[in-house]
């Protein structure tokens, strides 16, 4: 739908811009909805069910990484999707995709470690999606089915994964944001 309405505003503006000898008239219509809500979101912790946005990635020694691409100490977090009444999720609506955006790391692929002082280094933060599939930073998830009537659980997983054979020892902290279409 959205290519549609882009090459319709390319179509527009281009009539519109040009100039014509002859005047003529004609109807556009427009269609849409407004909501009252949308579908409450909660970050929640699959092991116990706690709600909050902290994900505990633990500590990892770091002379367990030894090579470049190793990953360790994955860790589950789960996007709630509060399905039922207030959410407005139509049965066409079945299915969603999460897209984290945060800061990516040198590759692209993966999430940078917050840089500090006593930073780690070497280390960067992966997320993969229910499939195990990584998920760059801007890059969208797997689909998730949805469940109308109530919740839906999106469970992702985060690890520590090492970009260089040596990883130097410190904090090792990102913030991620994410988004979440519903298809």
């Amino acid at each position: 739908m959205k290519k549609h309405l882009l090459t319709l505003s390319l179509a527009l503006t281009a009539a519109l811009s040009g100039t014509s000898a002859f005047a003529n008239t004609g109807t556009i219509n427009f269609e849409g909805k407004i909501t009252s809500s949308t579908c409450p979101i909660e970050v929640i912790n699959p092991g116990d069910g706690s709600v909050g946005n902290l994900v505990k990635m633990g500590s990892i020694e770091a002379s367990r990484f030894t090579a470049i691409g190793q990953e360790y100490s994955g860790k589950s977090f789960g996007l709630r999707v509060k399905g039922g009444a207030g959410c407005n999720l139509n049965p066409a609506d079945n299915t969603a995709a999460v897209t984290f955006n945060g800061t990516a790391d040198t590759s692209g692929n993966y999430f940078a470690v917050t840089p500090t002082n006593d930073g780690a280094k070497g280390v960067v933060i992966v997320l993969k999606d229910k499939t195990g599939t990584p998920i760059a930073p801007g890059a969208a998830s797997a689909d998730y089915d949805l469940n109308d009537t109530g919740e839906t659980d999106m469970i992702f997983n985060a690890y520590y994964r090492s970009t260089a054979a040596t990883v130097t020892a410190g904090a090792a902290s990102a913030d991620v944001q994410f988004i979440v279409a519903i298809n």
